[in-house]
């Protein structure tokens, strides 16, 4: 049974971050982006931002809750120092094995799901979980540096506590693996606004994914060329998010905030916006 694993920090704060070192450890060496949780949290720090929040510590998660989304297989081989198993599940090329990935797994996912019971418990009415947001991990396979999609786990443990949940990802590829899972129920709204172009991964998020079956009309995208600014970004989300919030009237909204659309990003590929 969950429980908040909230360490209030400051009286009358409305506003968590979930954190703990366990966490940063393993987040920090993962193999395609290492060192990054490190330097994002030295920055939070060096604004004095975690002093002003309310510190959440990530809930212990079992390979029966991550089963609420992966497949037994693909848990065995996160598991597993198989490399024929690590194949069959795309763990290698841009998901390379690893030491301790299941434990890494399980963290990411409790990390989630730990913002996801503070908002339940009314704790907080926003958690920030600077080490998650893993949104290409599919049911059966590591995708696009994501070995579990914590999203998608949070998302279905909040569809126990409310019927209309908003997803919406700012990341600068679109939210493939977390439209996917809702792509059938109207339960799930999820907007995506990113970069589509022949060739970019993951290749997924037209106009045209519009969700099936009780689901349609449920998944939005909102794809871009290169070169759009902060006018194109304004202008777009007061025409498509914000509509989309005013009509569907979320009762709680996830919100996966990747970076790598801001200008400066070093792939030097990305939507120009500050």
């Amino acid at each position: 049974e969950y429980k908040s694993y909230l360490r209030m920090s400051e009286e009358g704060s409305t506003v968590g971050f979930v954190h703990s070192n366990d966490l940063l450890v393993a987040t920090n060496n993962l193999p395609k982006v290492l060192n990054r949780s490190r330097l994002v949290f030295d920055l939070i720090r060096s604004y004095n931002l975690n002093e002003e929040l309310e510190e959440v510590e990530p809930l212990p998660v079992s390979e029966l809750q991550l089963a609420d989304f992966h497949t037994k297989s693909y848990i065995e081989a996160l598991k597993s120092q198989s490399s024929l198993l690590h194949q069959n599940h795309h763990i290698e090329y841009d998901c390379p094995a690893f030491e301790g990935m299941f434990q890494t797994a399980c963290l990411i996912a409790g990390s989630s799901l730990a913002a996801a019971q503070c908002l339940v418990d009314g704790d907080c009415k926003v958690v920030i979980n600077w080490y998650g947001g893993w949104h290409h991990g599919k049911p059966d396979k590591a995708e696009g540096f994501c070995y579990v999609n914590d999203c998608v786990i949070a998302i279905r443990y909040l569809g126990n506590f409310y019927d209309r949940i908003l997803y919406v990802d700012l990341d600068l590829h679109h939210g493939d693996a977390v439209q996917e899972a809702f792509y059938h129920t109207n339960r799930v709204a999820t907007y995506s606004i990113h970069k589509l172009e022949t060739g970019f991964y993951p290749g997924s998020g037209s106009i045209k994914e519009l969700g099936t079956g009780k689901g349609n009309g449920y998944s939005l995208n909102v794809p871009l060329l290169n070169g759009a600014d902060d006018e194109t970004l304004h202008c777009v989300t007061d025409r498509t998010l914000y509509h989309l919030i005013d009509k569907y009237q979320p009762q709680v909204i996830v919100c996966q905030c990747g970076a790598d659309g801001v200008a400066g990003d070093p792939h030097q590929v990305l939507i120009t916006c500050h």
